[in-house]
C-alpha cells in the first residue's frame, strides 16, 4: 500500500513508500482510509524522536470504510463507513471507568504510538471505529476526531452558557474554527481572534463569530461588549505567544481554557492576578467516544458544519503542512486523500 513514511524525524524526511498492507488481529479492523486530517499533532509526531514504530506512518485523524474484521469483532462490519476515535484505551483503568477514555493511563494516540492514517490502509481497535451516520460524508467525518472533538470537550469543560462573552484565540485553526461554531451553538457572544482578521472575517462569521478581530484590537472589543468586565470564557490553544494577552482579558470569575500549545508551553503566571479575580484555569485534551457520537449526530442534523479548506493527494503531504502553517487565507481543515 502507499503510505507517508519517515524513518528519521523531520518533515523534509517524509516519503511516499510502498508498505505492507496490515492485517487485523483479534478485536481489530482494517480500514480503507478515505480522508485523513492534517493537524499540528502530526507535525510534532514527525519531528519527534520518540514516534513508534519506525519506519513510522503518521496520521492521527481519519475516516474510511471497513475492509476486513479480525477475530472476535462485533458491532461493526465489512463495508461500514467509520470515523476513528484516536485515543487508545484499555477500558479498565480508573479514568476509562469514569467515561474518560482520553485520559487512560495505558493509552496513547493512534498515529503517534501506532501506525496512522496517512496511508491507503490502517488497522485500529474495533472499539475505536465509530459508524458514520447517513447524511454525513467521510470527508466531513474526518474533521471530527481532533479538531471538533477537542473544541467540543474544552467548551464542555468551560461550561459555556448563553449570553456569555467568549473569545477564541487561533480561531482559524482546526480546533479554533470548531470552537467558534460550538460557542455560538451554546448561545454565546463569540469574538474570534486572528492576526489575519481582514482576510478571514467572512469565513469566521459564517461559522458563527459575532466579531472577528486582531490581537491588537481584542481588548477594546471585549471591554465594549462587557462594559469593561472582560470575557467570561477565553479559549487559547495557541500557547506561549498569546498567553499574556488572552489571560489578561478574562473577567473576574471567568474561565481560561486551553487544549494546546502550538507556539510553546512555558508561560509565566502572576498568582495574584489569578486568585484576586478568581479565574479558573482549565486544561483539556481530546474528548470521549460519547462526545464524538454527539458530534456525528449534530453533523447529521446539519446543526454544525465541517470547515474544510482543501483536499490534497497523499503525495502532497509536505504541501499540506505548508498550507496548515503558512496559508494566510486558511480557515479549517486540510485533508489528505490516500
Amino acid at each position: 500500500m502507499r503510505a507517508v513514511v519517515f524513518q528519521t524525524p523531520g518533515i523534509e524526511n517524509l516519503k511516499i513508500m510502498d508498505m505492507p498492507k496490515p492485517k487485523p488481529g483479534p478485536g481489530e479492523v482494517l480500514v480503507r482510509v478515505k480522508y485523513a486530517g492534517v493537524n499540528p499533532v502530526d507535525y510534532f509526531t514527525i519531528n519527534n524522536k520518540n514516534a513508534r514504530p519506525i519506519p513510522h506512518i503518521p496520521g492521527a485523524e481519519f475516516s474510511g470504510v471497513i475492509e476486513e474484521v479480525g477475530p472476535g469483532v462485533g458491532g461493526v462490519n465489512v463495508g461500514d463507513e467509520v470515523v476513528i476515535y484516536n485515543r487508545l484505551f484499555d477500558g479498565t483503568c480508573r479514568y476509562c471507568l469514569m467515561g474518560h477514555e482520553e485520559l487512560c493511563v495505558n493509552g496513547g494516540l493512534i498515529g503517534v504510538v501506532t501506525q496512522g492514517g496517512f496511508a491507503e490502509y490502517a488497522v485500529v481497535p474495533a472499539t475505536n471505529a465509530l459508524k458514520v451516520p447517513k447524511g454525513v460524508s467521510l470527508d466531513e467525518a474526518a474533521t471530527l476526531p481532533i479538531g471538533a472533538l477537542t473544541a467540543w470537550h474544552l467548551l464542555n469543560r468551560a461550561e459555556v452558557r448563553p449570553g456569555e462573552v467568549v473569545a477564541v484565540f487561533g480561531a482559524t485553526g482546526n480546533v479554533g474554527s470548531y470552537a467558534v461554531q460550538f460557542a455560538k451553538l451554546r448561545g454565546a457572544i463569540v469574538v474570534a481572534v486572528s492576526r489575519r482578521a481582514d482576510r478571514v472575517r467572512q469565513a469566521l462569521m459564517e461559522l458563527g463569530a459575532d466579531y472577528v478581530v486582531t490581537p491588537d484590537d481584542v481588548k477594546q472589543v471585549i471591554n465594549e461588549l462587557s462594559e469593561g468586565l472582560g470575557a467570561d470564557v477565553v479559549v487559547d490553544a495557541v500557547g506561549q505567544s498569546t498567553w499574556n494577552l488572552s489571560f489578561s482579558i478574562v473577567a473576574k470569575y471567568g474561565r481560561w481554557v486551553t487544549a494546546g500549545a502550538l507556539t510553546g508551553g512555558d508561560v509565566t503566571l502572576n498568582l495574584p492576578s489569578l486568585y484576586s479575580r478568581e479565574v479558573l484555569v482549565i486544561g483539556s485534551t481530546g474528548g470521549t467516544r460519547a462526545e464524538l457520537r454527539v458530534l456525528l449526530n449534530l453533523l447529521s442534523k446539519r446543526r454544525i458544519r465541517a470547515p474544510i479548506y482543501t483536499k490534497l493527494d497523499l503525495e502532497r503531504v509536505k504541501d499540506a503542512f505548508d498550507i496548515m502553517f503558512k496559508d494566510e487565507n486558511r480557515v479549517g481543515k486540510v485533508l489528505l486523500t490516500p
